[in-house]
């Protein structure tokens, strides 16, 4: 009994020396640690649903592009009319009724799913808020834009709070681990990689849901102005007669107009950096989960150590889930040649078939093992249909 006691104090002074360089190095890190481990249940839960909403909307990236691109030349269209004193040629007229059908006509099919991602992950948005560091103020012709969010410093550092979660747990699992060293740096690394998908789901979530309610406000007046625009485009001869009219709505509608399109240009191109920064984050996790599994599994697993967190399982999906109805994968690892699109669409597949495994509960690890074996073959088989 003393023995086992003194082997407890033992590690858990090993485990505090190894740790203790990030602690000096940054005097709040044991608190984050402390609530990755304690709460690392309900931090998955909300991982799962955040993940899963930011997914959708990435889908919806091109949606968001050309309601961006439809914003901006409506500014252009908007102008080149905005002198009240002078009158609208028809030609201009159609030019605008143009940028502002394409408008209307994407934030339509983007306000529902917007609404909806931000009904659904609102209690998680909350949850993450609790560990945000910073608002960011965005401003408009219109609006100041308050925005919850994590600097890259804070992202990177709870990110590192789950490396020392596996860190833990290996020990905790084998206590031999404590002397291997370059194994603790190996369940670091993969912990924090893990970790930083979720956590840069929440960062695209806090900002996609700010720009879409400012974009909402804006849209409002273009839409009381929808029917005469349709009539234009049309043809129909009382809403062309009618011309001045709509000139004149559009006119008093300048201030939203250009709220609008700078809401639209400053955040899609802020959204398509924060997605290119997730591709990255799956990238590195992929890369980093295959050099664990062949030092120590062999054979590819989903978790690492036995007692590792599972917010891997709630990530890593984003960026390839974009096509539509991928199809099945069930030739990944064939030497056949295929398209990168549909080399893409595989990859998809096995992700998805990969996230659903690794979230059951009941999953046994045969089965997880064959989900990453797939994963990682429909992967080869992207870099190949690059390579040609």
């Amino acid at each position: 009994m003393i023995i086992r006691s003194n082997l407890k104090a033992m590690l858990i002074i090993m485990v505090l020396a190894f740790i203790m360089p990030a602690i000096q190095a940054d005097a709040g890190i044991f608190d984050d640690i402390k609530l990755w481990y304690n709460q690392k249940s309900e931090i998955n839960k909300h991982s799962r649903v955040i993940s899963s909403e930011v997914k959708t909307l990435y889908r919806e990236r091109k949606s968001i592009q050309r309601f961006s691109e439809g914003a901006s030349g409506l500014i252009r269209a908007y102008r080149a009319i905005s002198n009240k004193g002078s009158k609208a040629s028809l030609p201009q007229m159609l030019d605008i009724a143009k940028s502002i059908s394409l408008v209307v006509s994407e934030f339509k099919n983007l306000a529902p799913k917007a609404e909806a991602m931000y009904r659904n992950a609102q209690p998680s948005m909350k949850y993450f808020s609790q560990l945000a560091d910073q608002t960011e103020t965005i401003q408009t012709n219109k609006n100041k834009i308050l925005v919850k969010s994590f600097s890259d410093g804070r992202l990177n550092k709870l990110a590192g709070a789950n490396g020392w979660s596996r860190v833990f747990d290996s020990v905790k699992s084998d206590p031999l681990n404590l002397f291997r060293w370059g194994r603790l740096q190996d369940e670091y690394k993969l912990g924090k990689v893990e970790a930083q998908y979720p956590l840069k789901c929440a960062q695209i979530a806090f900002e996609a849901s700010a720009y879409y309610f400012a974009a909402r406000d804006s849209v409002q007046e273009l839409l009381g102005i929808q029917k005469e625009i349709e009539g234009i485009l049309g043809g129909d001869l009382g809403a062309i007669l009618n011309v001045a009219g709509t000139v004149n709505k559009i006119q008093n509608s300048g201030q939203s107009i250009e709220a609008l399109g700078e809401l639209a240009e400053t955040g899609a191109l802020r959204i398509g950096k924060r997605f290119d920064e997730l591709l990255k984050v799956q990238e590195d996790y992929v890369a980093i989960n295959k050099s664990y599994n062949d030092k120590y599994n062999k054979t590819p697993s989903a978790s690492g150590s036995s007692g590792s967190t599972t917010v891997s399982a709630s990530g890593t999906t984003a960026r390839q889930s974009t096509t539509s109805a991928a199809p099945s994968t069930g030739n990944n690892s064939g030497s056949a040649a295929v398209s990168l699109e549909r080399a893409m669409a595989n990859y998809q597949k096995a992700y998805q078939a990969y996230v659903e495994i690794s979230q059951r509960g009941d999953a046994s690890q045969n089965e997880v093992n064959k989900a990453i074996n797939e994963l990682n073959a429909a992967k080869r088989q992207v870099e190949q249909a690059k390579a040609r």
